[in-house]
């Protein structure tokens, strides 16, 4: 047995490794022998020489043997083993060790044929070694036998002979001329065997080629008889070079019908036109193109997804155009019906209003809702392919947490992954946090291909929750008792505050009336106002004096609420109490000591700034604003330095007598220093702009009243004086130095622009709240002189007839020009001159009826205001303006709020049924923007709804506004009203309302308002 990779030597490499050793044993013998009898005349020493040359010549014999057995190799020729230079394939050392031993052999032939040197045939002899070993090897071995030759010449035939010397130039031409034909004879074999090698390496690359060729062509020709593709080549001409049995399924023709013809012999004239170009293109562009066909052969028409490149001859020419197309019908009906799904699926997403989102295996978005693009801010365009959690989450918990998440999913661990909160990013920088609810999706066999979530935006809710939170925080944490009961005054709740300051433990206070606090020392009419406020959904605050479980007496100040539900139902009271047990004790001793002006006797600095620690606590709690006036005389000194300071006192004394009357009770007038004083205006309004327009009616007030003369030491002086206000609280963190600070501030800026001015401690504020006070100043006025104006808007039926119209109010100021409602109806709502403007508007609409005398059936609407609704002498002012004009009521309409209704309704219900009973209609305005109750319009003497102009304006794109007006027009319908829209702009939208109901329009598409006596004029000429 041999190894892995042995191959045993041929009888030609034995037979010739055989003789290389012979020839050299026999050379070995023959001059070994020869040299020596030569060179050693002592017998006996030649006896031992020639011992010890048998054992060299074992030694060497058995290394030569073992180089020559061990250099066989068995291998296939490759390029790198034909790469050499003899006629024979002997290994280099062989060809070199017969170029040795050849020169020799020459030698001894030359020995024992007895013939002159000096004959030339001789001399030949010596050729023969050289021509053979340079056939044989190639320029190396014939060149050592060449040098080897030349040597045995000059050493053995030359005189003298065993010597190199050369004595006869004749002898050294001869050498010479066996040098030289060798190396010639050399060089000429080299060329000759490269020559040689070269055409073998030809001739095996030729073979390769060709092999490889064949199986390339077997393999095509396998592929194109065996593949379901069709797999065709046309020559330049277009004429089938190759059709295969794929080629014949698809188009119906047989091979042997079609080789030689073009695809005209296939397809309707147009579409092989088509074909045809594509093969010129591909063949004059020279470059391989995929199409999607349609394509009608004999058998009916087919989708094929065709790719074609050119056919290249060895010189890279084209000479034809190979073509590989599949037959995608299949596919491509599939794809439709998916397409069509997928759209009826992405319609069913669009209209949820939840944010549905699949991601692939990868995290990139597939599919997005309109609903979360909207949210996001960007398109859905935009999304599809992009990295949900790289580019739509917050960095780095998008990369670093919830992807995690998501590799989990895909790993099928849903455990604590179906449900999942994170935030997301917005276009505009903002973040949303949403609640997900997530499921994999899988593919038909099962696999995971991505995820399906649905959202929810909880970002309002959570910011709710943690208000809700912080606030039952704040409650419980709250250093003063807090208490809610019922209606009946069971108490159902108590703070830890409460249970510490009263002694009583939980168990024992709830379900008890506060009651059993009362010590008995707290006055009667305390609690009857405290109960006529809760009666009246009023806040109320004042003091107790109660005790203490171990019987100790203690004050608190108390803040009583009620507790309104949305629809103004109160359901419990909330009291929040503060021990003031040892205030009380401190005002005492304070009181006791200077704690007001000794001059004026107004309170002072320190009675100032506790009144105003009393008002910001109180003013964070109800959430009110308050106000902080500071003042002083202006030139004081130069009237204190001109009359003495006597006088200058008898002034102080005075400003305080006259701005006293001027406050409210519980406002608070203090003597800062010198000629400075400090008003104190608590619980102001809960609005900030509301509280700056009443402190500037208060520094209004003041300025008036200083502009009457003082009477001074038996004569008349007139001052002004210089008002700083700020409003407070601005912060938590407010002390009450800070607002004395910043009034202060204000009055500095107020005495800057001069005498007797006003600032606001805000530059913005102040400007507001001069802006509001010239308004209401200037409407006064206005409303008095005959500014206001009366414009009509028409209402009109489906057929476009006018039914009606509403009274609309402008303002042609003097300066500022027309100006619309919204620029003085709400600061005349917050002041007696909307009752003025209701009267005006009222008697105008009268005066307008009878001047025209309106024959047709129609109304005009009048809105009215809940302040001047609520008067008491409403029905009698009503009564009153018909009968002196001398109008008809039954051409009236008021326009009421849902608003008006929710307080005192059975006073609302009574004033409208003692209108209704003279003839005067009804409108619910503005229907479906308040609470809307039904119990309310069933009881109420309504004639009709009012639909307001923002639900009407997204009809056609708002699907829950549309809703919401359907069911505006059923209520209406069930309940037999009229309905009139608003904002009736697009005749979509008046479609809309006609399809639906009996609906009186009322906008831009039928008509502006316009002046009344233009109204009147085109009523005239309007069918």
């Amino acid at each position: 047995m041999h190894e892995p990779g042995y191959q045993r030597a041929s009888h030609e490499e034995v037979l010739r490794i055989v003789l290389i050793y012979a020839v050299f044993a026999g050379l070995w013998i023959v001059l070994s022998d020869w040299a020596l009898e030569r060179l050693i005349a002592d017998m006996a020493f030649l006896h031992v020489v020639q011992t010890l040359k048998g054992w060299l010549f074992v030694g060497i014999t058995s290394l030569l043997l073992y180089y020559l057995l061990n250099g066989i190799q068995r291998s296939t020729p490759t390029e790198a083993s034909l790469h050499h230079n003899g006629l024979v394939d002997w290994p280099r050392w062989q060809l070199y060790l017969f170029a040795l031993a050849m020169p020799f052999v020459s030698l001894l032939i030359r020995e024992n044929i007895a013939v002159s040197f000096e004959e030339r045939p001789l001399l030949l002899l010596f050729m023969f070694p050289i021509i053979l070993s340079a056939a044989l090897g190639g320029i190396g071995p014939g060149t050592v036998s060449t040098l080897i030759s030349a040597m045995l010449v000059a050493w053995f035939t030359m005189p003298p002979t065993g010597s190199l010397h050369i004595e006869r130039f004749y002898d050294l031409f001869q050498l010479g001329f066996l040098v030289g034909d060798g190396l010639l004879i050399s060089f000429l074999s080299r060329m000759m065997h490269d020559a040689r090698h070269r055409a073998v390496i030809e001739k095996h690359r030729a073979e390769s080629l060709l092999s490889e060729k064949s199986r390339t062509l077997q393999l095509l020709n396998s592929i194109a008889r065996n593949s379901t593709d069709a797999i065709f080549a046309m020559d330049v001409e277009g004429r089938f070079i190759l059709f295969n049995p794929g080629t014949e399924r698809i188009t119906g023709k047989k091979a042997s019908e079609m080789l030689g013809r073009d695809e005209r012999a296939v397809f309707p004239p147009e579409v092989a036109a088509r074909l045809i170009a594509n093969n010129r293109m591909v063949m004059q562009e020279n470059k391989t193109v995929t199409f999607e066909d349609e394509l009608v052969p004999t058998d009916g028409g087919r989708t094929l997804l065709t790719t074609k490149g050119p056919l290249h001859d060895a010189e890279g020419k084209v000479v034809g155009v190979f073509g590989i197309a599949r037959d995608i019908s299949a596919i491509k009906s599939v794809e439709a019906a998916l397409r069509r799904e997928r759209d009826r699926n992405q319609r069913y997403l669009d209209s949820a209003r939840t944010f549905m989102l699949a991601l692939d295996g990868e995290g990139r978005v597939s599919m997005i809702n309109r609903y979360g693009c909207e949210l996001l801010g960007y398109r859905e365009s935009e999304m599809i392919g992009q990295n949900w959690f790289r580019h739509y989450l917050p960095q780095p918990e998008g990369m670093e947490v919830t992807c995690a998440l998501f590799q989990q999913m895909l790993s099928g661990k849903l455990e604590g992954a179906e449900y999942h909160e994170n935030e997301v990013l917005c276009r505009d920088g903002s973040r949303r946090l949403i609640a997900w609810h997530n499921a994999n999706f899988r593919n038909e066999v099962g696999n995971i291909m991505g995820t399906l979530s649905s959202g929810e935006d909880i970002t309002e809710r959570r910011i709710n929750e943690d208000q809700l939170r912080k606030l039952s925080l704040a409650v419980e944490q709250s250093p003063e008792s807090i208490i809610i009961t019922n209606l009946d005054g069971g108490i159902e709740y108590v703070n830890e505050a409460f249970l510490r300051n009263s002694g009583y433990s939980r168990e024992e206070v709830i379900g008890q009336n506060p009651r059993f606090l009362h010590s008995g020392k707290t006055p009667k009419g305390t609690y009857d106002t405290l109960w006529q406020n809760m009666a009246d959904g009023k806040v109320w605050q004042g003091e107790f004096h109660n005790k203490r479980k171990d019987g100790s007496e203690y004050t608190e100040h108390a803040i009583v609420s009620p507790i309104h539900q949305p629809d103004g139902r109160i359901t419990h009271y909330v009291a929040v109490k503060e021990d003031i047990t040892a205030r009380k004790q401190a005002e005492a001793e304070i009181h006791r000591l200077a704690f007001y002006d000794t001059l004026t006797g107004l309170p002072n600095r320190v009675l100032l700034l506790e009144r105003m620690e009393q008002t910001l606590s109180l003013s964070r709690r109800g959430n009110h604003h308050s106000a902080l006036l500071t003042l002083n005389i202006d030139h004081f000194k130069t009237i204190n330095d001109a009359a003495g300071q006597a006088l200058g006192d008898t002034l102080l004394k005075s400003m305080g007598a006259r701005l006293s009357p001027l406050l409210r009770k519980g406002d608070v007038l203090a003597r800062m220093s010198g000629d400075e004083f400090a008003i104190l205006l608590p619980d102001f309004a809960v609005q900030q702009h509301s509280a700056a327009h009443q402190g500037m009616h208060v520094a209004e007030k003041i300025l008036t009243s200083m502009r009457k003369p003082f009477e001074l030491g038996g004569n008349m002086h007139t001052v002004s004086v210089s008002i700083g206000i700020a409003l407070f609280p601005e912060s938590d963190e407010d002390k009450p130095l800070d607002i004395l600070r910043r009034s202060n501030t204000a009055l500095h800026f107020a005495k800057s622009k001069g005498r007797g001015q006003v600032a606001f401690f805000e530059g913005e504020l102040d400007e507001i709240a001069r802006q509001r006070f010239d308004v209401e100043r200037d409407l006064r006025h206005g409303i008095t002189n005959g500014e206001l104006r009366l414009f009509l808007q028409p209402q009109v039926d489906a057929k476009a007839k006018i039914v009606g119209a509403e009274a609309l109010l402008r303002w042609q100021h003097p300066q500022r020009g027309l100006l619309p409602p919204m620029a003085f109806i709400p600061i005349a709502e917050e002041s007696d001159l909307i009752v003025d403007i209701g009267e005006w508007v009222f008697a105008e609409v009268c005066r307008l009826l009878v001047a025209n005398d309106v024959k047709r059936p129609m109304r005009i609407a009048v809105n009215i205001s809940p302040r001047h609704f609520r008067q008491h002498d409403f029905v009698d002012w009503i009564k009153r303006g018909l009968a002196e004009s001398g109008a008809d009521p039954t051409q009236i309409t008021l326009e009421i709020t849902e608003g008006m209704v929710i307080n005192n309704i059975n006073d609302v219900i009574a004033k409208m049924h003692e209108l209704a009973a003279i003839g005067i209609h009804f409108s619910m305005d503005d229907f479906g923007t308040g609470y809307s109750s039904l119990s309310y319009l069933k009881r109420l003497p309504i004639n009709e709804l009012k639909i307001d102009k923002t639900f009407v304006q997204d009809l056609a794109s708002d699907t829950g506004d549309a809703g919401l007006v359907e069911t505006i027009l059923a209520v209406a319908k069930l309940m037999h009203l009229k309905v009139v829209a608003e904002g009736v702009e697009t005749r979509e939208q008046a479609d809309f309302l006609n399809d639906r109901a009996n609906v009186i329009h009322q906008g831009y598409l039928f008509g502006r308002p316009e002046p009344a006596d233009k109204f009147f004029d085109h009523l005239s000429g309007h069918p």
